[in-house]
């Protein structure tokens, strides 16, 4: 468990007791465009099987967020990031990216991640297309998924 120093006495932690998840879970859900309408459940499942970095001004209210999913050996996805609007504007986004892609428990591994508008952020932390993006695929559970065919032993 670490503590980092941010500006303006703002800081983050990886401390997972420290998070509010029912004011990660109002965030996301309600304020985030790829999150809208996630039930708390799944948020709280979410929290539970990731690595979390909470961002927290000086007297310790949380005033943002991000987690990876990772399996600590090869790769890691990081998810989640989210600042509070009222804490905008101060470089905490940049601060809480840093933060992510410097952990030490994701160093070497490969990271990835899914944004609608926030590319040029995370340029600046090596972030960029994916060389074979014909590669990646997905399985999205809001759309109807074939049968699989049969299977034998």
């Amino acid at each position: 468990m670490t503590r980092w120093r941010g500006p303006d006495g703002y800081w983050a932690s990886d401390e997972a007791q420290l998070l509010d998840t029912a004011l990660v879970h109002e965030w996301l859900s309600t304020l985030s465009y790829w999150a809208q309408g996630r039930p708390r459940q799944t948020t709280e499942k979410a929290i539970a099987g990731s690595l979390n970095l909470g961002l927290y001004e000086a007297g310790g209210v949380q005033a943002g967020f991000c987690r990876w999913v990772t399996d600590g050996a090869t790769f890691a996805w990081l998810c989640d990031v989210f600042v509070d609007p009222g804490h905008r504007g101060h470089g905490l986004g940049v601060f809480l990216i840093r933060i992510a892609t410097d952990h030490p428990e994701v160093q070497g591994l490969r990271f990835l991640l899914g944004t609608k508008d926030a590319h040029e952020l995370y340029r600046k932390f090596g972030f960029d297309s994916p060389v074979h993006p014909e590669r990646l695929m997905e399985v999205r559970p809001d759309l109807v998924r074939p049968a699989a065919g049969p299977t034998s032993a």
